[in-house]
């Protein structure tokens, strides 16, 4: 990066839990924003820009992005929560934004579409699994890795990944002319059953050593991170309000309820089942919400062009 990103940034906004509303003491800052680069990175080939981030240390606690008005778009059309929220912050939440981010603004609403289904509710659900995974270990912790004589195999592989990778590619087209041997195909099952159970116990003993402190109290004491199912819950109520009235609510009216979950009010099968409700509702939303399936991308593209073609005219 060999420009001022500050200094070319049209948007700069707050983000995370003081965006939301649901921060609380000790709450780490979050700032998302959007820069113009200049005409070097587009026509040149020794200067590339897509973001600059600054991750928060223990000494700041601040979490900032700035991303390219091109990237940024790009994602936004995609419905990226994380990104369509920056247009719809509560106005008082807006740090500084220049003629450009207010022309940004104001086609917020272009970038809506119905693809907040897949993407809002896509999030939640993983989420969700993550949740009901952490749960898991919590309460049958895993004792020791999977043997390979557990799955009928020795010790000594005969199938490597290149060789699964092509196993699954041949079982996934639509037909195959020729039958593999049962013993071969015997071997491939076991292999890749044996592999899946060891890629799930490399990631709990990577979840046991590099968990946060703080979400390990939470889950020690309520049997779920209930940082993360307020996230979940946030996030599907998000998702319907898109859907129903095609608007991205950032400042949360229901925060009061989202901190309670936060503090343990909810219990996991409460969590579970809002999370289904609300997810089976968007899905049915999806079929009546009067928001376009897909955004105009060739309308979208023409503002970002236009912004972009102004704003390098007069700053190069």
């Amino acid at each position: 990066m060999h420009f001022d990103v500050q200094k070319r940034t049209i948007l700069l906004v707050k983000h995370g839990s003081h965006a939301y509303g649901t921060n609380v003491e000790g709450s780490d800052e979050d700032f998302k924003g959007v820069c113009i680069k200049p005409k070097e990175c587009y026509f040149g080939f020794t200067q590339k820009f897509e973001q600059f981030e600054h991750m928060g240390s223990k000494s700041d606690g601040v979490d900032k992005v700035i991303y390219s008005l091109d990237k940024f778009a790009a994602l936004a059309a995609d419905a990226n929560p994380n990104i369509i929220e920056v247009l719809h912050v509560a106005d008082k939440d807006v740090l500084s934004m220049d003629e450009f981010g207010e022309q940004l603004r104001a086609h917020r609403y272009d970038f809506l579409s119905k693809k907040a289904k897949f993407t809002f509710s896509g999030y939640s659900m993983a989420q969700l699994k993550r949740i009901r995974t952490h749960r898991k270990w919590l309460l049958d912790p895993l004792k020791c890795p999977p043997m390979r004589k557990e799955f009928g195999l020795s010790e000594m592989s005969a199938v490597n990944k290149s060789e699964l990778g092509a196993y699954d590619a041949m079982l996934s087209q639509d037909s195959i002319e020729m039958e593999l041997p049962k013993d071969i195909i015997t071997l491939f099952t076991r292999e890749k059953a044996y592999q899946a159970a060891k890629t799930h116990y490399d990631q709990y003993v990577n979840w046991t050593k590099t968990r946060n402190p703080a979400r390990a109290e939470l889950e020690a004491k309520f049997g779920v991170d209930t940082k993360h199912a307020m996230h979940l819950v946030r996030l599907m109520r998000m998702c319907k309000e898109i859907l129903t009235v095609g608007k991205v609510i950032v400042k949360r009216p229901d925060r009061e309820e989202l901190l309670a979950i936060r503090r343990g009010a909810w219990s996991y099968d409460q969590i579970v089942e809002h999370a289904e409700q609300l997810d089976a509702q968007c899905t049915a939303l999806y079929e009546t919400s009067l928001l376009p399936r897909e955004p105009d991308r060739a309308k979208l593209d023409t503002i970002i062009v236009e912004m972009t073609d102004r704003y390098l005219r007069l700053h190069g």
